[in-house]
């Protein structure tokens, strides 16, 4: 008899996103309750949406998305109160105030919150104009309650530190790098060219993996700002942009190899074949070095993370520099030699700029020591 195992479905959220929710609904559970009880509103729904609408991942953001909704409410109010008492007749102060409002929240500052700018502005000019100023109040009171809600939930609610997963997407990258240069070492042993070791896609995958690592890196840096929570001041020193700094300057030279390697692929001159045109003949005084020292590199570059540089890197940079001499092997003189050890340079050169110099020790000040007095004999 078979038995059948049942694979649950991936949840489409994860705990991040979990407690973002729980922020937003205590945020608009506590202003719909604040409004009831302070502002006598029996249906204060748009204090809660307010509060809904800016509550972030992190501190910073909720921050800037509540300045930009105050701030569309303001210049809403702002148009539409001198239109509504001033403008005749009504159809033209409503024009005015919907080209005004409209082409003020087209303004970058205000981001996807300008679209609150043209509808505080209608509602405002509705009230006004129907002389019912004491609901205008009410409604600005409400936006009030919803926003200094939203920011306090959003500061002291177990507020976000997104360190781990800047860490894994770091630790992927680096994997990700060291994979491609192991795979790079294995098509200059002739075991094909790189998109077809690595798959014709491992430059996007490289590009993908640096990408998805800036923008972690970035809000978990933009995750400590402001934060309440003790882990986020725990954890700074892992966030080092100069790691990512040179894990994609390290990215670019690979791929660039990965290019010069493409187009013309390094064999040994016993295993060229006689009908290839593309393929540049290379001793064994080349190859064999170059794949060991990719194979270094990669070593290298699975080890930075900000502290010290793995023991072989500057064994590399002194191979690389004795591989480069015209003198040391006649087929190192070629252009295409040339410039793969350029890469390679460049690559190892990226790794130890993101080595941090060590800071100076204060200097000691000695003290002379006073001179000795002879003490008197009894």
């Amino acid at each position: 008899m078979r038995s059948a195992r049942m694979t649950a479905p991936p949840i489409p959220f994860g705990r991040a996103q979990c407690a973002d929710a729980a922020r937003a609904t205590v945020a608009a559970g506590l202003t719909w309750q604040a409004c009831v009880t302070l502002l006598h509103a029996p249906h204060p729904y748009v204090g809660a949406v307010a509060a809904l609408l800016i509550v972030e991942a992190t501190v910073v953001r909720t921050v800037t998305a509540a300045t930009r909704y105050a701030a569309g409410c303001l210049l809403g109010v702002a148009v539409a109160v001198p239109a509504a008492l001033y403008v005749e007749p009504g159809m033209a102060g409503l024009a005015l105030v919907v080209f005004a409002s409209v082409l003020l929240a087209r303004h970058e500052f205000l981001g996807h919150h300008g679209l609150h700018l043209p509808t505080t502005a209608l509602i405002t000019f509705a009230l006004v104009r129907g002389r019912h100023p004491a609901e205008l109040v009410d409604h600005l009171a409400e936006v009030m309650l919803g926003l200094a809600f939203g920011l306090a939930c959003s500061a002291l609610l177990f507020p976000a530190v997104r360190v781990r997963s800047a860490e894994r997407a770091l630790e992927r990258l680096r994997s990700l790098l060291a994979h491609h240069l192991d795979g790079l070492a294995d098509v200059v042993t002739g075991r094909g060219r790189p998109r077809e070791v690595l798959g014709p896609a491992w430059r996007h995958e490289l590009d993908t993996a640096v990408a998805e690592a800036r923008t972690a890196v970035d809000e978990a840096h933009e995750s400590v700002r402001w934060n309440v929570r003790p882990t986020a001041r725990r954890r700074r020193w892992h966030l080092d942009r100069r790691v990512l700094r040179a894990l994609a300057d390290v990215e670019e030279q690979v791929c660039a190899t990965g290019r010069l390697l493409d187009e013309k692929p390094l064999v040994s001159r016993a295993e060229t074949p006689a009908d290839a045109i593309d393929v540049v003949p290379r001793t064994e005084g080349f190859t064999q070095p170059y794949a060991r020292l990719l194979r270094t590199t990669a070593l290298c570059v699975y080890d930075c993370r900000g502290g010290r540089p793995h023991p072989a890197l500057p064994a590399a940079r002194h191979a690389v520099a004795r591989l480069g001499r015209p003198g040391r092997d006649p087929s190192a003189a070629r252009a295409e030699d040339r410039n793969l050890l350029h890469h390679l340079d460049a690559a190892l050169t990226c790794l130890t700029a993101s080595v941090p110099t060590p800071s100076r020790p204060p200097a000691r000040r000695h003290h002379a020591l006073s001179t000795l007095r002879p003490t008197e004999r009894r």
